[in-house]
């Protein structure tokens, strides 16, 4: 499995919301995976993942979010620097929880995610604080 470094925090505040229904629908079959089996091995990385396999801004293997100042590539740097773990780097998904209980805090998640439209719910500052 491939994520990408802030899907990270989005898949700890997920809903069941999102783009559209197949959107929704991958996005959560990928959060139950690692919900049930946190063993899984994955892939972290800085660019398009499964979670955009299903994304409306993705255009063939391309983010069109990513290429900007403040962008999602941005924010993806951002996570993985914080968790110390370069892109590329695999995983267990286990430990990159461990890794995300121990630097991913509420002044992290204001700073990372400030640009993000999705912050205003709430939803994944939830998330990480049921890391705890």
């Amino acid at each position: 499995m491939i994520i990408r470094g802030h899907h990270l925090l989005c898949m700890l505040g997920f809903k069941g919301l999102g783009y559209d229904r197949d959107f929704i629908k991958n996005m959560d079959k990928i959060v139950k995976k690692l919900k049930d089996d946190d063993d899984v091995l994955i892939k972290l990385v800085d660019s398009v993942d499964n979670i955009c396999e299903k994304c409306p801004h993705n255009f063939s293997g391309v983010c069109k979010n990513e290429h900007h100042k403040d962008s999602i590539k941005d924010m993806d740097d951002a996570v993985l620097k914080i968790l110390q773990i370069k892109p590329g780097t695999y995983m267990r998904y286990k430990d990159v929880k461990a890794k995300m209980k121990l630097f991913i805090k509420k002044d992290v998640f204001d700073v990372v995610c400030s640009n993000c439209d999705w912050k205003k719910y709430g939803y994944c500052i939830e998330g990480v604080e049921s890391l705890k």
